[in-house]
């Protein structure tokens, strides 16, 4: 039987972050030398894919509480929520793959690493949001069955019942 490439995990201090490179800048960046400050401040969950066989960290992504105000979505789905102002979300605020690692579906797999935390979080979750960083990653969530918010452009949603579907 043969172990799995990766392990997704928190951050931890463990993890050598230098040399994470992904191509975009400010995503490498971030990683490197923000999140760490972000995780101490309680404002985000930091998850990374570690290479089990190099020891290296293949991607990232991070995670946080948020909201959709029922404004930014669909008006079919707006009218079957109740009439508060806006319904609980996680938050997928940064995904990013080490070049190295790309093309290998390791994004997908970061990504349903992250519906299943949101789902199985003990804080009601009706949806996944994700801030898209460009064309790019609006396409791939899109292909992943991400429905775009109303009014507010590069973000995009899955509600959490649609997994199962997935």
């Amino acid at each position: 039987m043969t172990s799995p490439r990766f392990s997704i995990v928190p951050l931890g201090r463990e993890h050598k972050r230098t040399g994470f490179c992904s191509g975009t800048g400010l995503l490498d960046r971030y990683f490197t030398e923000l999140v760490s400050q972000d995780i101490r401040r309680n404002l985000t969950k930091c998850f990374v894919a570690v290479d089990n066989e190099q020891g290296d960290i293949a991607g990232f992504y991070t995670l946080s509480a948020a909201q959709i105000p029922l404004l930014h979505l669909p008006e079919k789905l707006a009218k079957q929520m109740p009439r508060y102002n806006a319904v609980p979300a996680s938050r997928l605020g940064r995904l990013a793959i080490d070049k190295r690692y790309q093309g290998q579906g390791l994004g997908s797999v970061l990504l349903a690493d992250a519906l299943y935390r949101s789902s199985d979080s003990s804080l009601a979750v009706y949806a996944l949001l994700a801030d898209a960083k460009d064309e790019h990653a609006e396409a791939f969530y899109l292909h992943h069955g991400f429905i775009p918010c109303d009014g507010v452009p590069n973000t995009l949603f899955l509600p959490l019942g649609t997994i199962g579907k997935l």
